[in-house]
């Protein structure tokens, strides 16, 4: 398949740190306040170790039940530790810096942590000239939606300097829609097929500002007037 690597590592393990706000993308950042004591000891390990995390979406309707072990997602995003600050009581701050995209064949291990055998997947890159082209669209479809009011959280000035797949999926990380959609786009092997998945979604948010700005002038100063 076009840009894929035959070097490019297969299988390996991975503990599996679940969220149900966080979609993890290669190439982006993520801060993180760990607490939890199972989560302190994950990051202990990961420490003493490969400092390699998978993060892991939670399913829809892990909160209604009291099991320890929650269903995920199967794709997820793999994380390097690159700073951490340890805290009183064994807690941490990390700074994971996102490195693959991954597919969980098995969980292998449920305590303290969740331990998964995981599939390491590629991203599969469109040509020079479409790279180029997405990119620009891009940019300027972020730009406008700065000047539509509105706060990503990514400047147009940043993204202008950033690689296609890092633009890409900071892109994604950055724009405020559902994490299931987030999800959907994590899950794509192709770049291409992403961008052009998040133009849209861009596209949609830039039309709802422009119609959103003909009536902010009408709204009153204290949001407790109505």
């Amino acid at each position: 398949m076009p840009g894929q690597d035959p070097s490019f590592p297969d299988t390996q393990e991975l503990p599996i740190f679940p969220l149900p706000n966080v979609v993890f993308f290669p190439r982006t950042v993520l801060p993180l306040h760990i607490f939890e004591p199972r989560y302190k000891q994950m990051v202990a390990d990961a420490l003493e170790g490969n400092r390699q995390i998978g993060m892991a979406l939670l399913q829809p309707g892990w909160g209604s039940t009291q099991d320890e072990s929650p269903k995920v997602f199967n794709t997820g995003g793999l994380g390097l530790i690159t700073q951490y600050e340890h805290l009183e009581e064994g807690r941490y701050n990390i700074l994971l810096s996102g490195r693959h995209r991954f597919r969980i064949v098995e969980f292998i291990r449920e305590t303290p942590y969740r331990v998964a055998r995981v599939k390491l997947l590629q991203e599969v890159m469109p040509s020079s000239q479409e790279m180029n082209e997405i990119s620009t669209q891009l940019v300027l479809g972020f730009r406008e939606l700065n000047e539509a009011n509105t706060q990503p959280g990514l400047g147009a000035d940043v993204i202008e300097k950033l690689d296609f797949p890092t633009l890409v999926n900071s892109v994604c990380s950055s724009l405020n829609f559902s994490v299931f959609d987030q999800q959907q786009l994590l899950e794509m092997n192709s770049v291409k097929a992403r961008a052009t998945t998040i133009l849209g979604i861009l596209e949609r948010q830039i039309a709802r500002e422009r119609v959103l700005s003909k009536f902010r002038h009408i709204q009153p100063d204290d949001p407790n007037v109505n």
